[in-house]
């Protein structure tokens, strides 16, 4: 009878929560609204030629949300830069509403630097700065170079290639009679 018993109690707690949770909802979604009113739809601002830091700052301050969505290649619109958005500007959605942003990854080209000179190590910080990777084709001898130092590239300077593209460098081995010309290369392949 135990069980009669604890099925009976269950039933009517269950019936109880159900109650519950009706008159909760008729009081957030009916009652509240009708005597305190709804919310007031906010308008959607303009986002364009925003950086996406400055863009979620000002949806917080409209009481909005704004998430990164997805980011894309633009070689017109800077790297970081609001390209899209939705909902749109000047459209209406509820306070604490979410605006879905796309930004621009900035161009998928990029011109290759004058390194010519440089030595290996500042070479490579001025290719990994502007994207790209580097490997050493040759060493020649050169009267105008000391070792380590760039002679010569490929692709040549100002030339626009693909990021992460990989750049040839043709490095000094230093003038012909040089005592350093019996140096062995280093293997450099960033």
């Amino acid at each position: 009878m135990d069980k009669d018993k604890t099925r009976f109690y269950s039933y009517y707690i269950g019936i109880g929560l159900g109650i519950i949770l009706v008159v909760a909802f008729f009081i957030s979604q009916i009652f509240m609204p009708l005597f305190f009113g709804r919310a007031k739809s906010e308008e959607v601002p303009n986002l364009d030629k925003l950086m996406a830091t400055q863009a979620i700052r000002l949806l917080v301050d409209n009481k909005l949300h704004g998430v990164v969505k997805d980011s894309t290649w633009s070689d017109t619109i800077p790297y970081n830069y609001v390209i899209s958005q939705k909902p749109e500007a000047g459209d209406l959605i509820k306070p604490d509403g979410t605006v879905y942003m796309i930004v621009s990854r900035g161009s998928k080209t990029v011109q290759v630097p004058e390194i010519v000179g440089l030595n290996v190590q500042a070479a490579w910080i001025v290719l990994k700065n502007n994207g790209l990777r580097f490997t050493i084709a040759d060493s020649i001898y050169s009267n105008l170079y000391p070792v380590n130092t760039v002679v010569q590239i490929a692709p040549g300077v100002g030339e626009k290639v693909e990021r992460k593209r990989k750049i040839k460098l043709y490095i000094s081995k230093g003038s012909d009679n040089s005592a350093d010309s019996t140096k062995t290369e280093t293997d450099y392949n960033y």
